[in-house]
């Protein structure tokens, strides 16, 4: 979940707080981010943090980086400029957050006294450009600006008026242009400084403003619990109660807006499982790499326990023994849960307990020590080593006909993660795997009968090669191969019609039919300069032949080919070559 930090960099940020004359509004900014990076070390699992300051213009100070001192010292170094201009921070936003995509969820932390910036450039005044002109393409950035989550700590105090102002107008634009967004801002004091018909909007209270260090780590606690804090479920696989544990995901899921296949119905906005079961297992080679929805790290929940008095002793206390288990004699797993039991009990004697067996050279001792949460059984820790050691995933369900997949992936760091990759609602997801609540073990099929997943294709579309012209310099690439077998012809003619030919069905695919006349012309004019250089008269014949072939309305139908000119009166008896005539050609 990467987070882009804009600090705002106007003169107004300068100003010291009212009743807070040790702080300035660009300090409480500064003191919040450090705070919410202490939040992300400890919560965002190093998760990849820039920071952006603007005033009229946008400026990224440290690109996305998990190093967070360099933030911190980045922070520091920030001056105040000029104004505010938020559209341009807003503008600057998109091209920064771009290489993510919409995958991810993108985080976006705003530090600013809410400022309404003057003319053009401010807030009111793109807004009243905006009534009536969504379509325009100037405005097209906000498309994209609304899949991020924009956050905006506000820093300022209820009794100015200004800032009032500003906070209505800030939730004006989120709520006009559909961003998705929040304001966080300090609850109002109490002043008993307040004298009623006072007729001054912005009274000056005596006692110690409500904006302070403390209130604006207030802020962030709640940023970060409303927009990063893990998501809690219960992770079951099988029937066996010690195979269900509580685990967190991170990033958080998201609720997912599925649209109706009726007409005019509304969405219906869905929201994965508070339980996520483990349905059964497949190869990670038969999953492949399907559309998914979001992508989540899946970490065992530790309990933190709070230190309490020093263990000085050697010996383990009867307190901090694991308790005995109450076993159900009826239970059918009885026997496996005694098992468990007595072997546990067997790990868990005192270091006085030693066992020797019958040969003198070897004992066992056993050492005694309170378990630590590293020390645990944890499902986590054992699906992520089966999972790996057998290269396959685990199909989970999320809902209701919603599924998805964990599995061990290992990063460019060679460290390893257990990770659930949620697929699209829906049982018919992966095509190749046909309906997944339809899936059976190998065990059931009859003798004789293969399984019909995943479905093998002879030959695969994406493997074909294909023509790609986004930049200019594929196109020109292509032209210019061309040129260089028309210059080597006849030896190249096979060569110069077969990419003559890749070139036109490409054009006409996309529409292009202008490049066929540029093309024609283009071999037109190498005919000319080859002509000039005393080239064969074979090579002339064949690019004015081509460049007529392509100006034809009856080769613009794809499925046709142009042929190379063919030659007329070419003797089939080596007898007769020498009194026949010159050779001809004809269309």
């Amino acid at each position: 979940m990467p987070t882009l930090i804009a600090l705002d960099a106007s003169l107004s940020m300068l100003r010291p707080v009212p009743g807070r004359n040790e702080h300035t509004y660009q300090s409480l900014a500064t003191k919040g981010i450090q705070h919410l990076l202490d939040n992300l070390m400890a919560a965002g699992k190093m998760e990849h943090v820039a920071l952006l300051s603007y005033s009229t213009t946008a400026e990224l100070k440290v690109d996305f980086t998990r190093d967070y001192d360099q933030v911190r010292q980045a922070v520091k170094k920030v001056e105040p400029v000029d104004k505010a201009c938020l559209m341009s921070m807003l503008k600057a936003v998109v091209s920064i957050m771009s290489p993510w995509g919409n995958q991810n969820i993108l985080q976006v932390v705003v530090f600013t006294d809410c400022g309404l910036g003057f003319g053009n450039t401010s807030i009111t005044g793109f807004l009243e450009a905006y009534a009536e002109k969504e379509s325009e393409p100037e405005f097209g950035f906000l498309k994209t600006l609304a899949n991020y989550n924009l956050n905006f700590i506000c820093l300022g105090l209820h009794g100015d008026y200004y800032f009032t102002r500003g906070l209505a107008v800030y939730q004006q634009l989120l709520d006009k242009v559909s961003l998705k967004g929040q304001l966080f801002m300090t609850k109002p004091a109490k002043s008993s400084d307040a004298v009623e018909g006072n007729p001054n909007p912005n009274p000056n209270p005596s006692h110690k403003s409500e904006l302070g260090r403390t209130t604006v780590f207030e802020l962030i606690e709640r940023l970060c619990e409303a927009s990063y804090k893990s998501s809690e479920v219960t992770l079951k696989c099988g029937s066996y109660f010690r195979m269900e544990a509580p685990v967190l995901l991170w990033p958080p899921t998201a609720p997912y807006e599925q649209k109706s296949h009726i007409f005019g119905r509304e969405p219906t906005i869905r929201h994965t499982d508070q339980k996520i079961e483990v349905c059964g297992f497949l190869a990670l080679s038969d999953i492949g790499s399907p559309a998914i929805l979001s992508r989540h790290w899946v970490l065992p929940k530790v309990e933190r326990e709070k230190s309490g008095g020093s263990r000085r002793s050697g010996n383990l206390s009867a307190a901090a023994k694991p308790p005995k288990l109450n076993l159900d004699t009826s239970n059918p797993n009885y026997e496996l849960e005694k098992l468990e039991a007595d072997i546990k009990e067997f790990y868990a004697k005192d270091s006085k307990d030693t066992e020797e067996s019958g040969d003198d050279d070897v004992t066992i001792v056993l050492k005694p020590g309170p378990q630590t949460e590293h020390q645990k059984e944890n499902l986590c820790v054992l699906l992520h080593g089966a999972l790996k050691m057998e290269n396959m995933a685990a199909l989970v369900r999320v809902g209701d006909k919603w599924y998805g997949f964990i599995y061990a992936f290992t990063d460019s760091k060679k460290k390893s993660n257990l990770m659930l990759n949620i697929l699209p609602p829906g049982a018919n997801v992966i095509p190749w795997l046909g309906d997944l609540e339809s899936l059976g073990f190998p065990e059931d099929l009859a003798p004789g009968e293969t399984a019909s997943f995943p479905v093998r294709a002879d030959r695969r579309s994406y493997s074909q090669s294909s023509v790609v012209w986004i930049r200019q310099a594929s196109l020109q690439s292509d032209v210019q191969k061309v040129l260089r077998h028309a210059k080597k012809m006849p030896d190249k003619t096979q060569h110069f019609y077969k990419e003559l030919n890749r070139i036109r069905r490409a054009a006409l695919a996309l529409g292009f039919v202008e490049l066929l006349e540029a093309l024609a012309m283009l071999l037109e004019k190498e005919c000319a300069h080859l002509s000039l250089n005393g080239a064969s008269n074979d090579c002339t014949l064949q690019l004015q032949h081509a460049a007529t072939e392509l100006r034809k309305t009856s080769n613009r139908d794809i499925k046709s080919t142009i042929v190379p000119l063919q030659k007329v009166g070419a003797s089939d008896a080596g007898s007769t070559a020498a009194t026949a005539p010159a050779p001809s050609y004809m269309y």
